[in-house]
């Protein structure tokens, strides 16, 4: 028993010696990560340094100019970073680099990482993290646990489940993360809760705490794309279309990453200016054009009023909320190919709206949109339903269950009403009525980053001297797929009341 001790005695000896000389070393590296990877863990440091490569002295950038160096600057220097990534360019792999190049150049270290489910963590940082871990040798690695212990000096990396939906317990426990020396390493960022991702910040209050933030963008509204915005962050975006393996057109350079074949793929499935398109080959976060018809701050907005009538949960609070039951039905019938969407709300607040693949546009009638009818006690007045071709079917099957729902044909003749504003269609009409009920914060829209994407999609002008919106068939071909939610709450928006008065012109746009 007593040889064990000493055998354990003098294996935390050694242990502690290693460190100590290691870490004598390491301290060199503090201001050059790129050189602790090449000549600590034996990377090429062409396959981060991109502007090593000579094929790179003629290339455009399509990103940020050498985006990985631009980071290792960044960290190196103190400060924070966001990176809007395409998918493929080699992210995680970094991030992990990163947690052993920081627990070895700074004593007392902390390193967290954080992503919304733990399958995330398990799957990518962390699994990165075990695959180097020979080449790195020091401390002791358990499941989402780095440890390295010496005489006076105890450094740690761990893996921090932010969850889907944070709650007062999880923000609570980020709060707590607190170290001289402490890295923070957000994956999959636009998943992240904000709470949570607040949480992480206001916990950085020494000069040497770092957050990088990583993630395929999702929209200008996710939590990635606001914590880029940020002053003090370091905006940072990379292309695929930058990658060694793209601009050398040899996928084998970095094995497993993008590819030109990979960004055709996306770009065959969504069309090449689709949001996710964009987002996936280039790490553009979709955003606004010149001439969209909604602003995304109006967006904002509207959830904002939705989460004052809901639970921390972003559950609806019934009690909060007033007014008739209405629905709005985007029709389809295609098994592969457009989706059909249900818009559902009560008063002024959007409760829901999905979408799904609808190849029989008379059951979606007599079953989904019925099934709601009767659930909510809606009248046939407040139920909206596109009734232009496939969309007749729908027409027609609710008629046949003795319900009379609103028609709307986008393309005929807008409502007359009172007034001088005149649209080119009904469509323009009711969706400029969805614009201008967001402008003025009438109505309030629940968290759904598809519906937002799909009401900052179609475009306005002025045709024959009335407004004209974007046609559906317009914005199928632009962007690759039609707004299916987004045309179901606009129905909604159209039928949920009664209106006597027209949709003004707001003065500041024309």
């Amino acid at each position: 028993m007593l040889h064990l001790i000493e055998i354990e005695k003098e294996k935390r000896r050694r242990n502690r010696e290693k460190i100590k000389s290691t870490s004598e070393r390491a301290r060199s590296f503090r201001s050059c990560p790129l050189e602790y990877f090449e000549k600590r863990l034996g990377i090429k440091p062409e396959t981060i340094d991109w502007g090593m490569i000579k094929e790179y002295k003629r290339h455009r950038w399509d990103g940020s100019i050498n985006p990985f160096m631009e980071l290792l600057n960044a960290v190196a220097a103190g400060n924070w970073a966001g990176i809007e990534s395409a998918t493929g360019t080699g992210k995680t792999f970094m991030g992990a680099l990163l947690v052993f190049w920081f627990l070895e150049c700074f004593e007392n270290a902390l390193v967290v990482t954080t992503a919304p489910k733990q399958e995330q963590l398990s799957l990518h940082i962390w699994k990165e993290i075990g695959r180097m871990f020979h080449l790195f040798g020091l401390g002791e690695l358990t499941k989402l646990k780095l440890r390295i212990t010496g005489a006076d000096d105890e450094r740690m990396a761990v893996g921090f489940v932010a969850g889907i939906n944070a709650d007062e317990e999880s923000s609570t426990r980020a709060q707590g993360f607190h170290a001289e020396n402490m890295l923070i390493i957000l994956e999959e960022t636009p998943g992240i809760p904000l709470p949570l991702m607040n949480a992480l910040q206001n916990t950085c209050t020494a000069p040497n705490n770092i957050i990088v933030a990583f993630g395929n963008p999702d929209s200008c509204l996710d939590n990635l794309h606001q914590f880029c915005l940020q002053p003090k962050v370091e905006h940072i975006r990379i292309s695929a279309y930058d990658h060694p393996n793209v601009v050398l057109n040899n996928p084998s350079f970095i094995p497993g990453a993008a590819s030109i074949e990979g960004i055709k793929r996306i770009e065959a499935r969504f069309g090449k200016n689709h949001p996710l398109a964009l987002s996936r080959t280039r790490g553009i976060s979709p955003g606004q054009q010149a001439h969209s018809l909604i602003r995304l701050e109006w967006i904002k907005a509207a959830l904002e009023k939705f989460r004052l009538a809901c639970t921390e949960g972003e559950k609806i609070i019934e009690e909060n909320i007033s007014g008739i039951y209405a629905v709005g039905v985007d029709a389809a019938n295609s098994e592969e190919g457009d989706k059909a969407a249900i818009a559902l709300g009560r008063g002024e607040y959007l409760l829901s709206a999905v979408d799904f693949q609808c190849p029989d546009s008379n059951r979606l009638g007599k079953e989904d949109v019925y099934a709601a009818i009767i659930k909510y006690h809606i009248a046939p007045d407040n139920v909206g339903v596109d009734g232009i071709g496939v969309g007749a079917g729908n027409v027609n099957a609710l008629k046949e269950m003795g319900i009379n729902p609103v028609n709307i044909k986008g393309s005929a003749a807008q409502s007359l009403f009172e007034g001088e504003v005149e649209f080119y269609n009904l469509r323009s009409q009711i969706w400029w009525q969805m614009r201008e009920d967001l402008r003025n914060g009438i109505i309030a829209l629940p968290n759904d980053e598809k519906l937002f994407a799909d009401l900052i999609a179609p475009k306005w002008f002025i045709k024959n001297g009335r407004i004209a919106v974007e046609g559906k068939e317009e914005i199928k071909k632009r962007l690759g797929c039609s707004p299916n939610k987004g045309d179901a709450a606009v129905y909604w928006n159209w039928v949920r009341r009664k209106r006597k008065q027209p949709a003004l012109v707001s003065a500041e746009i024309l």
